[in-house]
């Protein structure tokens, strides 16, 4: 048997589990491009994003400082799915400016590269100290991004390259804000890289 001969079923293989791959993903990105009439409501959102802000300020009440000297803040409540070799994942978020007094809201699309299996749900607040930062985000033109995450059976925080702790409490910092991430039931930590942009929700 020749070399070639050896070849062609690897191709076809490896053709075959990308179109698979690619198939999955599609189907999930399509899954949470549905309809907003299908989405959390403002109230719901409203509801979620000061239950985990008081979640968060009960286990690590030091971070209240934080939050004393920003000019607002976003909850995004995320769900991500993993199949191997690629990730998809979808949320919801609301977005407190402080200045103006007023709530927007987002939705979050993600697409992730890494291994494992699974789903996982998490929420993530992020705590502006730059407005102009803050109002891409309210806008949907702000993106986020983290290199690790830790998963713990509490509160727990995304870690990445440049991370920094307040009072001991990890976070992953960047130029005008800081995130923290609360995770939902323990899930298993894992090393990826991710990519979280937003687009505008139950706009007027």
């Amino acid at each position: 048997m020749q070399n070639g001969e050896h070849v062609k079923p690897f191709l076809r293989l490896a053709i075959r589990t990308a179109v698979i791959a690619y198939v999955l993903v599609a189907a999930t990105g399509c899954a949470t491009m549905a309809p907003e009439e299908s989405g959390p409501t403002a109230a719901e959102l409203d509801e979620m994003g000061e239950k985990a802000v008081a979640t968060l300020l009960e286990s690590k009440p030091e971070v209240q400082e934080a939050f004393d000297e920003s000019v607002g803040h976003v909850v995004i409540n995320m769900t991500v799915t993993k199949i191997p070799w690629f990730g998809t994942g979808a949320g919801y978020g609301v977005v407190f400016d402080k200045q103006t007094n007023t709530r927007s809201y987002i939705r979050v699309s993600r697409f992730e590269v890494g291994g494992g299996y699974g789903a996982q749900k998490y929420k993530v607040i992020i705590v502006f100290s730059d407005a102009k930062v803050m109002e891409r985000a309210a806008k949907g033109a702000w993106h986020y991004e983290a290199g690790a995450e830790v998963a713990a059976g509490s509160t727990s925080a995304e870690v990445g390259a440049g991370s920094s702790g307040v009072d001991g409490v990890p976070t992953k910092s960047g130029k005008g804000y800081k995130a923290f991430k609360l995770a939902e039931g323990g899930a298993v930590a894992t090393v990826t890289v991710r990519l979280a942009h937003a687009s505008p929700y139950l706009k007027n």
